[in-house]
């Protein structure tokens, strides 16, 4: 009997699973909060996926255009920086950068790499025509090898070759004097004229039918000039300032890249 008493006082101790006003278990609170937690966090998640998808249909649809714009490519590769959503939904980019690698001018004339920032873009339609940039800087490389290429084509009367040294341009021509080829050299430098031409502008020149100072540079250079000309290739660029480096020519510019929309 000693025995039996002493259990209930036993249970008077032990504490109370759920005591009385409380509504929910500690447990279910946390459960409560960590979905929260990870409700919020995903839709962060889908937030930050949100622009990335927006803002890649933008430029692949921006890439495609530029096949037609500036010519078909090995590849482009753009990419928009600082612009939200909202305004590329509404046309607007704040900063485009371009990497174009062996396009095609025209389809004929390869400029071997291209890199082209826009700053404050404005496009229109889902084929985009980019109706206004408030800044835009252009860099190109191409071969001596592409000149050439172009100059066969566009000279082929004086079979000009040029070759790119360090700072310097050699020019050689083939003028048939009395009937006989005459191979004439020329060493010189380039000039831009109204943006869009080269021009060679010859320091010497070895003329050996004719000995007289400044007749052999002006001879050569009448019969080459324009040395190369962007409107040929339909390229829309402005040039102002070209760098000669060995086997290949650097030019710095604008780009004219926008189309008048008529409504």
């Amino acid at each position: 009997m000693d025995r039996a008493r002493s259990l209930p006082l036993k249970m008077k101790h032990l504490p109370n699973p759920c005591p009385a006003g409380q509504t929910a278990s500690p447990p279910r609170e946390r459960s409560r909060r960590a979905g929260l937690i990870a409700g919020i966090s995903l839709l962060g998640l889908l937030a930050g996926c949100s622009t990335t998808v927006v803002r890649r249909s933008v430029e692949r649809r921006v890439e495609r255009r530029l096949s037609t714009i500036l010519g078909p490519a090995e590849r482009y590769r753009v990419r928009i920086r600082d612009t939200t959503d909202a305004e590329l939904v509404k046309g607007r980019a704040r900063r485009v950068e371009v990497r174009g690698r062996r396009i095609y001018a025209r389809s004929a004339f390869l400029i071997d790499s291209l890199l082209l920032t826009l700053d404050d873009l404005r496009y229109e339609g889902g084929d985009p025509d980019l109706v206004s940039v408030r800044r835009s800087d252009l860099q190109v490389e191409f071969t001596e090898e592409a000149l050439n290429s172009y100059l066969r084509a566009s000279h082929a009367r004086y079979d000009p070759v040029v070759r790119f040294r360090a700072d310097e341009v050699d020019v050689t021509v083939t003028y048939p004097f009395l009937g006989t080829p005459t191979v004439i050299h020329a060493t010189g430098r380039f000039m831009i004229r109204e943006g869009r031409q080269l021009l060679f502008d010859a320091d010497k020149a070895d003329v050996s039918f004719i000995n007289q100072p400044g007749f052999g540079e002006k001879f050569v250079e009448d019969r080459v000039n324009p040395l190369f000309d962007l409107s040929r290739i339909d390229f829309p660029a402005r040039m102002e300032s070209v760098q000669i480096l060995p086997g290949r020519l650097r030019a710095s510019g604008t780009a004219a890249i926008t189309t008048q929309i008529n409504n």
